[in-house]
């Protein structure tokens, strides 16, 4: 779609103020700005609860969908989808309830956005066959965490739709209803239509049946090689009248194009030569001079690219006579092969996962990336301390881990633990797609087999989809299955490369997913009887941290939970089950021909109300086609209404 754009010629224009003297308005034939863009790296899965391990996702899904409330740049909690809220208590009858009045606006398909939306999105997350990390954002509510955990039904879950546009949610008990605000910022608990996610497993991965609640729509995607593209197009329903209502009365620009199909070089290209006109998430190789000077202010990311080591992983033994001449990208062939693999579950051996740690030298890695900073922590700069951008997690936190390698001390803890790294192989699982990613990978990799260990690189592509739908019984090869997603949920990897994005800004939603009960995933399988309690897909399950995220969780006052959540980092991060190797970062370059460009305090821009000087000069190719074509027919119109007027007077 880039190379196609052209711009419209004086002749044109001049044309259309023309014909918009004879009756008809530019907006008649200009429904909008089309703005070239590249927001981020290339989406498979548009569901946003599925949109928190790649740090890109979110900037797509959240101009995709809208939010009952948003946390705006200042970090204080706005209303967005919601008109007015409530908070009733009644100490003496035991009742705490939050009431949520809807404002009046429509899904894609003109359809109201109802409080049975929101009921089926949150009680989706909480259904005990489901894995969402994101549920215990929810555990506030009635009745939730036990829904979960299987000791009572779905539908006792006290999130009611009272009236169609009215949502009630009873507690527990008192809770911090602030903090639960700040929880319902969290673009996993966004609200989802029910008939649509029914309709097919592959709902969230095609224009054709996915239906959205912001201010954008999917307008096409293309994988085919060569013409990779992502099309957004203006929520013609979106906060509007369209009875009443100008076209862009909520809604500015009607198009945003994605091109993904060209290289770095072209990107800037484009970029210098005044086609693309937004690079929201700048490719690795432009990481430097050449862009440098065009970089707007550069933020937290609220993510952190953090290693996932799988304790229930068996490490396979190396044998030299079979494997020394082999390419490191053969190891992963054979990770492949051995089904019964022969070899022993060391990352089980807290000293084995601590030498991982200490053989990386994050600075270096965070220099290499340049829009990065080494990790500290798990939880990144942004994320609350209590109730305020003004208190940092990060900040009263401190450094919980060295920047800096310490091989020595590695090699010590390995000698500790009887292990010879010699003996053993293994892989990091890393999506191919994400260039960043993939570099921090070859990093890792350099160090760790440095410490003695034998490392390859599993950079997992995507797939044609292969699964039937069951309604239509047809494959749809429109789709994209990003394996590597998939395998990190079902926690099939040794190491996984992930960008932990924070659900929201308490660092709760992100210190939870790690304890047992808190973790999100299936409690059981769909139709059993048969309920079990679920670890973390790494394996972690760790009595003390359990503990730690439990009393966080019971106590009401923000100080103290604090506290809380500060020991149950320094807890999990002792336990280096997770390795976090840098704090992600968010830079763009914005041309000066854009304008009206906001920024949510998560990093995602807001392009509503962006507006492109004289967008006329850039529409595509086809558009101006298409100008023409109805320029011609208003014409042959208006020739044939005089000469009829003229035969009349006859």
């Amino acid at each position: 779609m880039m190379k196609k754009l052209v711009a419209l010629t004086l002749c044109i224009i001049m044309t259309v103020a023309v014909f918009a003297g004879c009756g008809n308005s530019d907006k008649e034939y200009f429904d909008g700005a089309y703005v070239t863009m590249y927001i981020a790296d290339e989406m498979y899965d548009f569901d946003p609860a599925n949109a928190y391990g790649n740090e890109s996702a979110l900037k797509i899904v959240s101009l995709l969908y809208d939010n009952l409330f948003v946390l705006g740049e200042n970090g204080k909690v706005q209303k967005s989808l919601v008109k007015k809220y409530e908070i009733i208590e009644d100490k003496d009858l035991g009742e705490y309830k939050m009431v949520l009045t809807l404002k009046d606006t429509k899904w894609t398909d003109g359809t109201p956005i109802s409080a049975n939306d929101v009921v089926f999105a949150w009680t989706r997350l909480l259904k005990p066959e489901a894995s969402y990390e994101a549920a215990s954002l929810l555990f506030d509510i009635k009745n939730a965490r036990a829904a979960k955990n299987g000791d009572v039904s779905i539908d006792d879950v006290q999130v009611l739709a009272v009236e169609s546009d009215v949502v009630e949610i009873q507690f527990e008990g008192p809770i911090d209803y602030d903090q639960f605000l700040i929880n319902l910022t969290s673009y996993a608990l966004v609200p989802l239509r029910e008939d649509i996610v029914r309709k097919t497993a592959d709902w969230s991965k095609q224009p054709s049946t996915t239906c959205t609640s912001g201010p954008f729509r999917i307008r096409k995607v293309s994988y085919a090689s060569g013409e990779e593209t992502l099309i957004l197009e203006r929520n013609s329903y979106y906060f509007r009248d369209t009875l009443k209502d100008a076209a862009d009365k909520s809604v500015t620009p009607y198009r945003l194009i994605i091109d993904y199909s060209m290289s770095d070089d072209e990107i800037l290209e484009a970029y210098n030569a005044g086609q693309l006109f937004y690079i929201g998430d700048i490719p690795l190789s432009l990481r430097g001079a050449s862009i440098e000077a065009e970089v707007a202010d550069i933020m937290s990311s609220m993510s952190t690219h953090t290693y996932f080591i799988n304790e229930n992983a068996i490490v396979r033994y190396y044998n030299k006579s079979s494997f020394g001449n082999l390419k490191k990208e053969d190891y992963t062939k054979i990770s492949k092969s051995l089904k019964d693999s022969s070899g022993e579950k060391i990352f089980a051996i807290p000293e084995v996962r601590e030498a991982l740690s200490l053989a990386i030298d994050r600075e270096a890695i965070a220099n290499k990336i340049v829009l990065a900073e080494a990790a500290s922590g798990l939880i990144p700069y942004g994320v609350f301390n209590a109730d305020s951008k003004k208190d940092s997690f990060r900040v009263e936190g401190g450094s919980l881990i060295a920047s800096s390698a310490n091989l020595d001390e590695a090699k010590a803890k390995l000698d500790a633990a009887d292990i010879d790294p010699d003996d053993f192989m293994f892989t990091i699982a890393v999506p191919s797609y994400d260039d960043v990613h993939v570099a921090i990978a070859e990093e890792v990799q350099a160090a760790w087999e440095e410490l003695g260990f034998h490392v390859a690189i599993n950079a997992i592509k995507t797939i044609t989809n292969n699964d039937k739908n069951e309604a239509t019984g047809e494959t749809s090869k429109l789709i994209r299955d990003d394996v590597f997603a998939e395998n990190y949920r079902a926690g099939i990897y040794e190491v996984a490369a992930i960008d932990y994005v924070a659900y929201s800004a308490d660092a709760f939603s992100s210190l939870a997913p790690f304890a047992k009960g808190f973790t999100g995933n299936a409690s059981a399988q769909a139709d059993s009887p048969d309920f079990s309690i679920p670890t973390h897909n790494t394996g972690y399950d760790s009595e003390a941290y359990n503990e730690l995220i439990e009393n966080a969780f019971a106590e009401k006052d923000i100080k103290a939970r604090a506290n809380i959540l500060h020991e149950a980092e320094e807890q999990l991060l002792g336990d280096f089950v997770v390795i976090p190797i840098i704090f992600n970062q968010n830079a763009k370059v914005v041309s000066t021909e854009l304008s009206k460009i906001k920024t949510s305090y998560y990093g995602n821009d807001i392009f509503t109300k962006m507006k492109l000087k004289d967008f006329e000069y850039y529409l595509p190719a086809d558009v101006v086609a298409e100008i023409e074509a109805a320029m011609a027919r208003d014409a042959e119109l208006e020739a044939a209404k005089k000469e009829a007027e003229k035969n009349k007077k006859k």
